[in-house]
């Protein structure tokens, strides 16, 4: 089976449910991960950007990915972040990885310091590859690692054997539509991780998505996926629509994920804590978030 095959569908990257201290709360993770997989998503991803992963301690990143591990099992796959500033870190955190039994493992490029250009990214991976016995995934955020790795990069990239899946959230519609181009004939998934692109994406040839709502709407996401594998352009046009009118509530808080620490409480999915010192939100804020939610129809109270 190719990796087109092996990895398509809706991920969600998981929201890390923590409680006043700052630890993982189990039960809600669990929650959290039952909500997804019963409503029909292919795996998770854990330790993402929507996971707090560069903000939270290195035993709360250690907890979420064994917990995750060994509660999905074989339910779906599960995308491990291995995110950090350097090549050796990045190395280090696959190797951790591994060892709870992880199998693929998510990188994004190193960042911090200045980055020189897609040499540095080439270099980057090239290594991360050579040393690393499980399997990789590449993300691409410039919005936080204020690196972008352009469509003929990770066509370079797509060749390393161990390199099976990339998620691009550019948020770019014609860079996204040149990597569909450029990987369109190798073996790697291709996923879109920003919501409002999720319907174009898919129905020009990518394998799937991971958005950060898909923790609190997976059925919609699934069946936004399911509609646009069909073709069916007038049903992908207004679940689309939804999603992007669904979305406007990330940015009725002081941060986006403060929003969606919020939505775990709204959803019964867990609390609203987040990773110090991301503001909370006031009740005006939630206030605000209800209201769309409302309006868009996925809040009954």
């Amino acid at each position: 089976m190719n990796n087109k095959s092996r990895f398509s569908g809706i991920v969600p990257p998981l929201v890390t449910p923590l409680n006043k201290d700052e630890i993982v709360c189990k039960d809600s993770l669990h929650k959290l991960i039952d909500h997804c997989l019963n409503n029909g998503v292919s795996g998770v991803f854990v330790n993402g950007t929507s996971g707090e992963a560069m903000r939270v301690s290195d035993s709360v990143w250690e907890e979420m990915t064994k917990e995750t591990l060994a509660y999905v099992g074989d339910r779906g796959v599960v995308f491990c972040g291995a995110i950090d500033s350097s090549t050796t870190r990045v190395i280090e955190k696959i190797k951790k990885i591994e060892a709870l039994g992880g199998k693929i493992a998510v990188c994004t490029p190193p960042f911090y310091l200045a980055n020189f250009g897609q040499d540095e990214i080439l270099r980057h991976y090239d290594r991360i590859c050579n040393q690393s016995k499980i399997e990789i995934a590449i993300y691409n955020i410039p919005d936080t690692t204020h690196v972008n790795i352009l469509p003929r990069t990770i066509g370079k990239l797509a060749d390393y054997d161990n390199v099976v899946v990339y998620k691009d959230s550019c948020a770019d519609w014609q860079q996204f539509q040149r990597n569909i181009y450029y990987l369109q004939d190798k073996d790697i998934s291709l996923f879109n991780g920003a919501e409002e692109l999720c319907a174009a994406s898919i129905l020009f040839g990518a394998q799937g998505c991971i958005p950060g709502l898909a923790n609190f709407f997976p059925d919609l996401f699934v069946q936004l996926y399911e509609v646009c594998k069909s073709g069916s352009i007038t049903e992908s046009y207004e679940l689309q629509k939804k999603i992007c009118e669904v979305r406007d509530c990330l940015f009725e808080g002081p941060a986006w994920i403060s929003v969606m620490k919020y939505l775990l409480s709204v959803y019964d999915l867990g609390e609203e804590y987040v990773s110090w010192p991301i503001p909370e939100m006031t009740d005006e804020h939630k206030n605000r978030v209800l209201k769309i939610l409302r309006e868009c129809g996925v809040l009954n109270a």
